[in-house]
């Protein structure tokens, strides 16, 4: 049986959780100061072709407000800058590079000493390879006329059928915004045949009981937080569920896929839709 510490060693908020006071003020306000957390899958080319139509506004691309969104692409160029690494990654749309900033004293140690990069390859740089499938989650930010992401939190693919099933996000939510495609509720994720059954097969699905606890759980951590300074640790889940973290971990992959949360700070905290 795993035993879990209290999660108060890991948590300065009443509720429980994963807070970053820092955050407050470095994370970006939507126009009007209200922050809007919604999460759309989208392609490279529409994200590098949105638009603001007001001043600090919203980027838009064909009706669809892009907020935070997520994308999926090959790593075609890895350039190791000791500290972090500049990732450009294309989707057959179109490519984009930005910066992962390494979590590696090790690295933070090296970079302030001023060595030169091509003797050491940093950690950041190892978990990274061109040729391999990443998924991205993000928040747009232009610079300089160029669009750029910010927070980015990269997960590694382990299944083309990630790609698809993105792809096939990208469609639906296009779609459901302009009026093509109206949404039937929690049905529509998975069509429902004459006899009832689902016509996808989803490969390990867990057990819908604990996913709805999940989400149930993060829905009410939370409540009347904000996403800039608040977001829900799966040690904290699998703590307060009895469940084991990686379970847990699993049932969040599921629910992101599902556009019911999204990752935060990093793959392992989220916050709600």
């Amino acid at each position: 049986m795993t035993t879990y510490q209290p999660y108060n060693e890991y948590s300065n908020v009443n509720a429980g959780g994963f807070d970053t006071s820092e955050s407050q003020s470095s994370r970006p306000n939507t126009a009007g100061g209200q922050n809007v957390n919604t999460l759309t899958p989208v392609t490279i080319k529409q994200m590098q072709s949105a638009k603001q139509h007001v001043q600090d506004g919203p980027y838009v691309f064909m009706n669809q407000e892009l907020h935070h969104v997520s994308f999926v692409g090959v790593i075609r160029n890895v350039a190791d800058n000791t500290s972090n690494v500049t990732l450009t990654v294309e989707d057959g749309t179109g490519q984009i590079e930005f910066r992962k900033w390494t979590n590696d004293s090790n690295d933070m140690s090296h970079a302030s000493q001023g060595e030169p990069n091509d003797e050491y390859n940093s950690q950041v740089a190892q978990d990274y390879s061109v040729g391999k499938y990443i998924k991205v989650y993000a928040s747009l930010r232009e610079f300089s006329g160029k669009m750029n992401v910010q927070y980015a939190v990269v997960k590694k693919i382990e299944t083309f059928n990630e790609v698809l099933a993105h792809h096939l996000e990208v469609m639906k939510a296009f779609a459901t915004v302009n009026g093509t495609l109206s949404t039937g509720g929690a049905e529509s994720s998975n069509t429902i045949n004459a006899d009832g059954n689902g016509l996808f097969v989803q490969d390990n699905e867990p057990p819908k009981s604990a996913t709805e606890k999940v989400l149930d759980f993060i829905r009410a951590q939370c409540a009347g937080k904000d996403s800039n300074s608040f977001s829900v640790q799966t040690k904290l889940i699998a703590q307060s569920l009895n469940m084991l973290e990686d379970d847990v971990r699993m049932y969040c992959q599921t629910l992101t896929e599902q556009g019911y949360i999204y990752p935060t700070f990093d793959e392992f905290t989220f916050f709600i839709l």
